[in-house]
């Protein structure tokens, strides 16, 4: 008798590409074009296979020309960005810009496990960051934040003292 398994899907990565990911593919003198050109090729290779779907926030599709929506990013799903979710934003106690709030409350409502961006801004966050921007080495020793949950992902059990 042959014993048939049943096939086990992999789970999908849901990508939210933030405004300086779609700028940065706009804008063909962006410093971060050729990189945000190559990472979307990427993310649409693997929306092709299954294996990522691709969002964008309806604050930042608005301002894209119709033209550029409908065909090169054709494989990304609107996520549409209510007063409510404004209100959230400006609640969040996190060291990040307004805009980037922003992205982290619909990251965490829609359950997105990873961030397109052109900025470092997602960087402390427990998300998956897949950032273009190139990593700036400052003359000074600044401190670095300490990790900042989006909600998207169980936090790390606090380290005793004794470690």
């Amino acid at each position: 008798m042959i014993s048939v398994r049943p096939r086990t899907r992999a789970k999908v990565r849901k990508v939210l590409l933030d405004d300086t990911f779609v700028n940065a593919l706009l804008a063909t003198d962006a410093a971060e074009h050729a990189a945000a050109c190559a990472l979307y090729r990427q993310l649409v290779d693997n929306y092709e296979r299954g294996v990522d779907r691709l969002f964008a926030l309806s604050t930042v599709l608005g301002d894209v020309p119709r033209e550029f929506r409908r065909n090169a990013l054709g494989p990304v799903e609107t996520v549409h960005v209510a007063a409510q979710h404004r209100s959230a934003a400006r609640e969040v106690a996190a060291p990040i810009a307004p805009r980037a709030a922003l992205s982290m409350v619909m990251l965490r409502r829609e359950r997105m496990n990873a961030v397109a961006t052109a900025t470092h801004e997602f960087d402390p966050l427990e998300i998956e960051v897949l950032s273009v921007a190139p990593r700036v080495e400052s003359g000074f020793d600044a401190p670095v934040p300490e990790s900042v949950s989006s909600g998207t992902a169980p936090l790390t059990a606090p380290r005793s003292t004794d470690e």
